[in-house]
């Protein structure tokens, strides 16, 4: 259920139950493209079920999905378009269209093509644990995870705020530090290194050093750390349970459960399979986030929060939290 982990803290002001949020999320539900629009977002129902709830409850955890589709006319077929009707103009009128023209005509060429193109669907789950107060999202880019959140921020109320979950030790330090030590004991006894990881150094064209597939623990690896490369994704393994990659700004990507994990839901069907997923995946997940923010020196409170939510669709600023005005109701 889940491939990519991006970690949020949200603070007091969120709906104060999964039936609000539900209420605040279908103010934009999703709808596909229409014939001349380039995307298109909005909420669907986690299970996948047509007119299904937009919040699904199991366990305590809340979960939600966000919906994205774009529809992309290739660039070569747009300028052949303005080519063709900038030569009509020529030929009709004696003159070359000018810069602002082309531009009128370039937008004509995509409306005209839109049509014809086949849209495309991404689909991202949302994870709210309402205890601890963390949102997850299973996003692989931060452009993706800002659509969530600037919708998130636009309708679940007033008051609240959200920013990317941070901890006393930087990711990149203490995987620096992992990597460095003769013996792994320095990293936490939950986890181990895998074989693979990616080192970068510094400067205007820094050299890039990528290990697959490979044993970490050796002088080669030490020694290009103290040449000043440094992580910027390391392969973890999590109490022989669960497998990812860790990067330098606290994403948990390529999660995979090792085999047995998910033994208990192999007779679960249909909506008890969603369940029994839903259950497992952040059950395992919850554990393991504890013990990478313990491993990373505990979590720090966020600062910096805007003023007010956005009124567009614009990008949230990494590393900073948004929150609405203060006045909605508490957590």
């Amino acid at each position: 259920m889940f491939k990519n982990l991006m970690l949020y803290r949200i603070g007091p002001g969120w709906p104060a139950s999964a039936s609000d949020l539900e209420a605040a999320l279908a103010t934009e539900p999703f709808a596909p493209c229409t014939a001349t629009q380039q995307k298109s977002t909005g909420w669907v129902p986690p299970r996948g079920e047509a007119h299904g709830a937009l919040v699904e409850v199991v366990g305590g955890q809340w979960i939600a999905r966000f919906a994205i589709e774009t529809k992309a006319v290739p660039g070569d077929a747009v300028r052949r378009k303005v080519d063709e009707a900038a030569q009509a103009i020529e030929q009709t009128t004696g003159r070359k269209p000018g810069k602002k023209e082309r531009r009128d005509l370039r937008d004509d060429a995509l409306t005209a093509l839109l049509p014809q193109a086949f849209p495309r669907r991404t689909e991202l789950t949302a994870w709210l644990n309402p205890q601890e107060r963390w949102l997850v999202l299973d996003a692989g880019a931060q452009g993706k995870a800002d659509e969530v959140i600037t919708s998130l921020v636009r309708v679940a109320g007033q008051g609240f705020a959200i920013g990317l979950l941070q901890t006393a030790r930087s990711p990149q330090a203490a995987m620096t530090g992992w990597l460095a030590a003769q013996t792994q004991d320095e990293l936490p006894s939950a986890f181990h290194i895998e074989r693979e990881c990616e080192l970068k150094g510094s400067g205007e064209q820094p050299a890039v050093v990528k290990f697959t597939r490979h044993d970490l623990a050796t002088d080669e690896v030490r020694q290009h750390v103290a040449e000043g490369k440094l992580p910027t994704k390391l392969a973890l393994g999590w109490q022989d349970r669960v497998g990812f990659m860790l990067t330098q700004t606290l994403q948990i990507k390529k999660v995979a459960f090792q085999e047995g994990v998910f033994d208990e839901r192999a007779s679960a069907q249909g909506d008890d399979r969603f369940d029994a997923d839903v259950a497992l995946s952040t059950g395992e997940l919850s554990a393991l986030i504890h013990d990478l923010i313990d491993a990373l020196g505990g979590e720090v409170e966020t600062t910096a929060v805007t003023d007010q939510v956005p009124t567009t669709r614009a990008p949230t600023t990494a590393g900073a939290p948004l929150a609405a005005p203060a006045d909605g109701p508490p957590f």
